[in-house]
């Protein structure tokens, strides 16, 4: 019997692989991916899309060798310490660790990519932050800041794997193999998952084993095994995002240059930027989640849809590449969009960062919520598993977390600077402009019980003796930036307590 079954190859796979495998080179591990290419989005499991709020990209998931880092922009920051804290105002909110049970292991993803994690909390060590940061005038009583690193050599998670392969024989990968569902016979769990080259179902067993096959396909899997389920009464609940998108645009009375704000080259092979978010006294008394907003340049004035829509094709157009298709219709559409194609040469090289126009792009923190979720269906799919069906919904709380932000920012930042907005925002809604960040997460949540979730801090689920979650899926709340540094932290934390224990 192998030591470990883990599925997925995405970021949280890789990285739970590589601390089984640098702490016991010895450990057998067997690695199940359901694509069979790195980018496939008419994979069964891919086509994902909600039957409520639209996710607004395409794919949202990948289902491929190195899963959703063939598709990541490489962006990185921890959840800040409030995150894993109750909130009265949120249902649900709260984790049962404190963000100091990962500081170790954020530290270790941190060093792997190749940048000190202090940096997150104090980037003036590294770079003249405040020069750059003051660039633009802001009320500090008001606004803080949240730092993202951005590692310009990205990761994608199938050549780290053919690494370890190389280095560990005892590690063996299988691709086109499709985690069905566990069935539980003589006191043992197997895995059942459909050989997709030898065209069969397959029974395995393992002293442990590891979902890391994301928030919106997790749920499928342990839906479909009965014994696991019924023990379970929030699965698949609470699926959450980050709500994002731009909305309201203000327009200074001199062209200003703050490259901290959009993309700051500090190094060889790193860039650092810079979100603002209102403080959390603030936030507290507006009820507020922890929600953040960046200033990019425009080069448009107005409110201007037709970038938005562009800018979402754009963010998906590798899948294209990958499978040796020209994004035609994309290209064309930029050769048309000025202010696209402007804000692309600014993002990427630092040029054209002087501007007059600047956009406030949010990224809001959804709230957990049981009408939002990935629910079990009565049709049954070629592999004889019941299908689910996702319902990604947003509250009121949530449409109403932009327009809270609207008065601070003009009075205590926009107004600093001399600049006016350029359109009314009470004209246009924020329920029509935002789309999903691919940041799925919250469907098989963390917490201190079964009736409140469905794993426990050390991600075993409820009920069961060897069976694990390692991804997005299990975020009890979710923070305002992008979920992979701490996907990673938390396959660190796991693969140094499967070790020891």
């Amino acid at each position: 019997m192998n030591d470990f079954l883990i599925v997925g190859t995405g970021p949280s796979a890789f990285f739970l692989t590589k601390t089984l495998l640098d702490k016991n080179p010895t450990t057998n591990i067997i690695v199940l991916e359901a694509g069979q290419k790195l980018i496939n989005p008419n994979h069964l499991l891919s086509l994902r899309k909600s039957s409520s709020q639209e996710f607004k990209l395409d794919p949202t998931i990948n289902i491929g060798y190195g899963g959703t880092s063939q598709l990541w922009h490489n962006v990185l920051a921890p959840l800040d310490s409030e995150d894993f804290h109750h909130k009265p105002w949120i249902h649900l909110s709260g984790w049962p660790i404190k963000k100091d049970c990962l500081d170790p292991h954020y530290k270790k993803v941190s060093s792997f990519f190749g940048f000190d994690f202090d940096i997150f909390d104090n980037p003036e060590n590294f770079i003249n932050y405040h020069d750059e940061i003051n660039r633009i005038k802001f009320d500090e009583s008001i606004f803080s800041h949240k730092v993202l690193m951005h590692p310009l050599n990205y990761l994608r998670t199938n050549k780290s794997f053919d690494e370890l392969k190389k280095k560990y024989p005892s590690l063996n990968i299988i691709k086109g193999a499709i985690a069905l569902r566990f069935e539980y016979k003589e006191n043992i769990n197997s895995l059942i998952f459909y050989d997709l080259n030898e065209k069969k179902f397959v029974r395995i067993t393992s002293k442990n084993f590891v979902l890391s096959a994301g928030a919106l396909n997790n749920p499928e899997i342990l839906f479909n095994s009965k014994h696991i389920c019924r023990n379970l009464p929030l699965l698949g609940k609470c699926l959450m995002d980050h709500p994002m998108g731009n909305f309201y645009q203000f327009k200074y009375s001199k062209p200003i240059s703050a490259r901290i704000y959009q993309s700051y080259k500090f190094k060889k092979g790193f860039a650092i930027k810079t979100a603002l978010k209102l403080k959390k006294n603030i936030r507290e008394r507006l009820e507020m989640g922890n929600s953040v907003f960046y200033l990019q340049p425009s080069f448009s004035e107005g409110f201007n849809n037709e970038t938005e829509i562009l800018k979402l094709k754009l963010l998906t157009v590798r899948e294209k590449i990958k499978n040796f298709k020209l994004p035609i219709k994309e290209i064309a559409a930029l050769t048309k969009n000025f202010n696209m194609a402007a804000q692309i040469v600014q993002y990427k090289t630092g040029l054209l960062s002087k501007h007059r126009i600047t956009d406030c792009m949010f990224v809001t923190e959804q709230t957990p919520s049981e009408k939002s979720s990935v629910k079990i269906t009565n049709k049954i799919n070629r592999y004889g598993n019941k299908e689910t069906q996702v319902d990604w919904r947003l509250s009121s709380e949530d449409f109403e977390e932009v327009a809270k932000a609207y008065d601070y920012i003009d009075k205590y930042l926009m107004s600093l600077n001399n600049a006016l907005p350029t359109y009314d925002p009470s004209n246009y809604f924020w329920k029509d402009r935002l789309s999903s960040a691919a940041h799925h997460l919250g469907t098989v949540r963390m917490s201190k019980n079964s009736q409140q979730g469905c794993v426990d801090s050390n991600l075993k689920v409820f009920g069961t003796d060897n069976v694990y979650i390692c991804d997005g899926s299990v975020f009890a709340t979710a923070g305002n930036s992008n979920p992979t540094l701490t996907c990673m932290a938390l396959a660190s934390r796991l693969g140094e307590y499967l070790i020891e224990k």
